[in-house]
């Protein structure tokens, strides 16, 4: 199975190149041996899921997948709702595009239901093109935390400030997602025909109130073994 890139510059959905959603700062790159990055031709065998994944978008769907023109700054961004149950401690991000630079630098964010800035984490790109990526990350103080339900941005530095000038590509699809959903209008999300390709795959983290009774339990245990 062959999956066809659809090179779509007039489609109303390449408004995606959209506004930034909160201007949040750009300062969480992550040091090239905290994270792996691999890549895989858009073009090779269907991609399959993958089970531990909180959310996932990955099928092109008939159409194959949708590329609008390179952009600068926020090229596209769309909501999801994964089914971690709680927000995630991300261990895996994977999307579908990529930037036109080699070294360029791109920021994934992360914004809750309501459009409120949540965490954030930049990587830079060994070469140029597009391609179904795969961002592990191997370790980061504190992790790149997102919401359970919320709205991922891509945003490329084509200013330069961290690597050479980039312009990037967030691709979409049709199929709509096969591991959680969409449930808030943003762009491509929910109410579109196309919305973006991507991924999300970690530790969903305790509530604090799970936190809590889970400490109660601990003490109890203790005082019953004395």
């Amino acid at each position: 199975m062959t999956k066809t890139v659809v090179f779509a510059a007039g489609l109303a959905v390449a408004s995606s190149a959209s506004a930034d959603l909160t201007g949040a700062p750009h300062s969480n790159l992550l040091d090239p041996s905290m994270y792996t990055m691999t890549a895989r031709d858009i073009n090779g065998p269907a991609l399959g899921e993958i089970p531990a994944d909180q959310y996932s978008n990955m099928d092109p769907g008939p159409n194959g997948y949708v590329a609008f023109p390179a952009a600068g700054g926020p090229i596209g961004a769309d909501d999801y709702n994964s089914v971690a149950g709680n927000d995630i401690d991300l261990a895996e991000f994977g999307f579908v595009g990529g930037v036109d630079t080699s070294g360029g630098v791109a920021f994934f964010e992360f914004y809750d239901a309501s459009s409120n800035f949540v965490d954030s984490f930049g990587v830079a790109f060994g070469g140029a093109g597009n391609f179904i990526y795969t961002i592990t990350i191997n370790s980061f103080p504190g992790g790149v935390i997102v919401p359970e339900n919320g709205i991922v941005q891509m945003v490329v530095d084509d200013a330069g400030a961290f690597g050479p000038a980039t312009l990037g590509q967030f691709f979409l699809g049709d199929a709509g997602p096969t591991i959680g959903s969409e449930d808030v209008n943003v762009l491509g999300g929910g109410g579109g025909q196309f919305s973006h390709n991507f991924r999300i795959n970690g530790e969903p983290i305790p509530a604090p109130a799970s936190m809590a009774l889970l400490g109660l339990g601990g003490l109890a245990a203790a005082r019953r073994r004395r």
